[in-house]
């Protein structure tokens, strides 16, 4: 395939992702806590100043609806939604404020920019900047960059979100690139978001699916109390009726989202390839959410787009 800008440099340099149409909210007010604690997945509780929270927003049915990053303020809870979610997770969510909760919601997307930090060499560029501490997974740490507040998320080894004011977007784009980091381009990020194995907006984390269905069971607690969507998350492990599961396709051929997959008999769908793209590593790859009957790495499947097939294998992600 064509060179991929940073693909290799992911693995042994530095590369940026700007994040499009980033979102960012703002929940005030001394309810914020108990009032996220009941929308949510996960255990908001765990929120602090040096710690943050993934967590799912889901329907009465669970079907996901948007997945938080939530960062405690002094006086707040922002909010990193998935990009182009903002405006609507605001909407939802203010339908949802009872007229006792203190509670008040800001869409600050315009006000910041973000951007995905990747690769080995990371660290010493986020010294550049000030940061003198590095956090571990899940940590956040704060810097002052020309007077104004940017944050660093660690979200795994190498991997990092960048939070700041949009007002410091060419300040930073010009030092990242200074510092011989490569921006990656939309191919590039999806290619290595697809090696990883990792769900994105518009792909897996649509309302088609569970946060169950596309591997997010660590962002849901079953140390809280009511949630919108628990009943159902429940029912799906008490009673083991998670009958979808993201799994990896090794390909013949490359795919397009949408394309059905099929068991070798070609008797009817058990799902469908969510994102698809041709790995200089692996070849023709996938993700797929596929019937959980079929999901065992090494099973043989088939890939259809209107008439031609294709045969393809599934595996465990992320790819290795």
């Amino acid at each position: 395939m064509d060179y991929l800008p940073g693909y290799e440099e992911a693995q042994n340099g530095a590369v940026f992702f700007p994040i499009p149409d980033s979102g960012y909210l703002k929940i005030n007010g001394e309810d914020r806590l108990s009032f996220l604690q009941r929308q949510t997945t996960n255990d908001i509780r765990k929120v602090t100043l040096d710690r943050v929270v993934t967590t799912v927003l889901t329907s009465p049915k669970a079907r996901i609806l948007d997945l938080l990053t939530l960062i405690a303020e002094p006086e707040s809870i922002g909010a990193i939604t998935l990009p182009g979610h903002a405006s609507e997770t605001g909407s939802f969510l203010r339908k949802r404020i009872f007229f006792m909760d203190k509670i008040s919601l800001e869409d600050q997307s315009a006000d910041f920019n973000q951007v995905d930090l990747i690769g080995p060499q990371v660290d010493a560029i986020l010294r550049t900047m000030g940061f003198n501490e590095i956090p571990e997974r899940d940590g956040i740490i704060t810097t002052s960059i020309e007077g104004a507040p940017v944050r660093i998320i660690s979200t795994e080894k190498h991997n990092y979100r960048l939070l700041f004011p949009s007002a410091l977007y060419n300040w930073i784009d010009n030092l990242l690139i200074q510092n011989a980091a490569i921006r990656l381009t939309e191919e590039s990020f999806a290619v290595l978001r697809v090696e990883s194995g990792i769900p994105r907006a518009g792909h897996e984390l649509t309302s088609h699916y569970t946060p169950l269905e596309v591997n997010l069971e660590k962002l849901i607690s079953d140390q809280k109390g009511c949630y919108t969507g628990q009943e159902v998350i429940s029912r799906q492990l008490t009673y083991d009726k998670v009958t979808r599961k993201l799994v990896g396709l090794h390909l013949t051929s490359l795919a397009k989202p949408g394309d059905k997959v099929f068991p070798p008999d070609r008797d009817h769908a058990i799902g469908n390839i969510t994102s698809a793209v041709s790995s200089p590593r692996y070849g023709f790859i996938a993700l797929a959410v596929i019937n959980h009957r079929f999901s065992q790495p090494g099973t043989e499947v088939v890939h259809q787009r209107g008439e031609q097939s294709w045969s393809a294998s599934v595996c465990n992600l992320p790819f290795r």
